[in-house]
């Protein structure tokens, strides 16, 4: 079982509560564009993560993470877990490829507005923790080098993720 999402971070980052002496007040500066770095990410059970930036979120390039997801699990049949999300409907191609494919890939949809079933919303909160939360990125390539550091972390130590999905993996243990 995999589950996925696609999340959106700024170029301006995010601000978050922290620490500061009496009377100074933190600052983070902020470049006031709005330039976003587009990601799809998935999570295993086992905590593999798996992730690609996207030009756009559209039905062509979730098919195109959809193959990325194939190839990975090369051999394992995926029981992909997502939202409903307007980027998750496929156009003509992707519906032919997903009929070809249905011994390799499923598509489950979770119920609207439910992201506490979705595991990734926890990856995104690491991850804003980690590359973007109260930290100035002067350019594009910045931000993405820091979101790129926290997903190979977390893709060379799952363990820093695992807590996310610790439930997921405990409950289907249970009915198995």
């Amino acid at each position: 079982m995999v589950f996925e999402d696609e999340a959106g971070f700024g170029l301006d980052g995010s601000l978050h509560p922290t620490w500061s002496r009496v009377g100074v007040q933190p600052r983070v500066p902020t470049r006031g564009e709005r330039k976003t770095a587009q990601v799809f990410g998935a999570v295993s059970r086992e905590a593999e993560w798996l992730w690609p930036f996207a030009p756009v979120f559209n039905g062509h390039t979730f098919h195109e993470f959809l193959l990325l997801l194939v190839e990975h699990f090369d051999g394992r049949k995926v029981f992909l877990v997502m939202d409903n999300g307007p980027c998750h409907w496929l156009d003509d191609t992707g519906k032919r490829w997903l009929a070809e494919n249905g011994g390799r890939i499923e598509l489950h949809r979770l119920p609207p507005y439910s992201p506490e079933f979705n595991p990734v919303e926890g990856v995104w909160r690491a991850t804003r923790r980690a590359a973007t939360h109260n930290r100035y990125h002067a350019t594009t390539d910045e931000r993405d080098a820091a979101l790129t550091g926290a997903f190979t972390r977390f893709k060379r130590e799952p363990a820093l993720i695992a807590g996310q999905v610790r439930r997921f993996r405990e409950a289907t243990a249970a009915t198995a």
